[in-house]
């Protein structure tokens, strides 16, 4: 009696059964398949399944926000932490080319006069003399005037001389492939002796001056003389400095790539007499020969 009853239980499990479709109309067939209690139980099973590994998937995905309170207030910090850190650095890296842009700005605005008079280079010998002397220490006017001017003329010689040795500067640059800003004709070459720290290239007005490397502005401005201005600075010390343009087309902190325009040829400043860029190049803040790297 128990064999017949396992068997009769198997026999319903496994048995198929046929669903036909019919149109509710004209009772005309539309479609047939087969279906038995072992084919449902198993669709359902696996359905499930699908459905609950669904529901984990949201849960840890995108129904995060709504099934973890603490989530919004976690993904808050976590961008105010980043903030934090990207202001501060940026905070630390505005200091440091403001402190640069500042000493750059002063060795430009220098003259090339002479920061110290002749008294206080002999302050020590003369300036610090008792005003009145014993006739055996007087001297005659004539004697003290000559003094000076032999005294001048050899501090005079001093200077020429140390800046002389300042500019005996080396011939290479470091490995950096470096872009032409403007073809032109070169009219007044580099020539350290009459203070010419650059080139004065005539081009075309309104052209288009390119970077000569990668770099950020660090000076972008107007002067009286050299009218607008746009200083980069690149990689390895190297900075580039462009003068007498008529518009500045970057500001300071700008980042620029090589061969990118960043101003356009004029004739702005008192010491223009016509549409030409005056370009220079600072290696390790002294002045270089473009001549001698880039092809003009």
């Amino acid at each position: 009696m128990k064999l017949k009853r396992k068997k009769t239980f198997i026999n319903w499990f496994v048995t198929r059964h046929q669903v036909v479709i019919r149109n509710e109309g004209d009772l005309a067939e539309r479609s047939t398949f087969s279906l038995s209690y072992a084919k449902l139980i198993t669709l359902i099973f696996f359905t499930l399944i699908l459905f609950l590994g669904l529901g984990l998937f949201l849960s840890h995905t995108i129904l995060k926000k709504w099934l973890n309170p603490a989530y919004i207030e976690q993904e808050n910090n976590n961008k105010l932490l980043h903030l934090y850190t990207t202001v501060k650095k940026l905070e630390e890296k505005n200091a440091q080319q403001d402190k640069f842009i500042k000493l750059f700005q002063s060795i430009l605005e220098e003259k090339g006069e002479p920061k110290y008079a002749v008294e206080d280079i002999l302050g020590g010998e003369l300036g610090n003399q008792p005003t009145t002397l014993n006739e055996k220490d007087t001297l005659e006017s004539t004697d003290v005037n000559d003094n000076l001017s032999v005294v001048d003329k050899e501090v005079h010689v001093s200077r020429s001389e140390l800046a002389a040795a300042s500019y005996q500067l080396p011939s290479y640059l470091p490995d950096v492939v470096l872009f032409t800003p403007i073809e032109g004709m070169i009219t007044t070459p580099f020539n350290v002796q009459i203070e010419h720290y650059g080139l004065d290239i005539v081009g075309k007005e309104n052209e288009p001056i390119k970077c000569i490397a990668d770099g950020t502005v660090i000076l972008s401005t107007w002067t009286v003389e050299t009218g607008w201005i746009i200083a980069v600075q690149h990689a390895k010390n190297l900075i580039s400095i462009y003068k007498h343009n008529a518009t500045l087309l970057k500001k300071v902190g700008n980042f620029v790539k090589s061969g990118e325009v960043i101003a356009i040829m004029g004739n702005s400043g008192e010491f223009s007499t016509g549409p030409h860029l005056h370009f220079e190049l600072w290696y390790e803040g002294n002045p270089v020969n473009p001549e001698k790297f880039i092809t003009f």
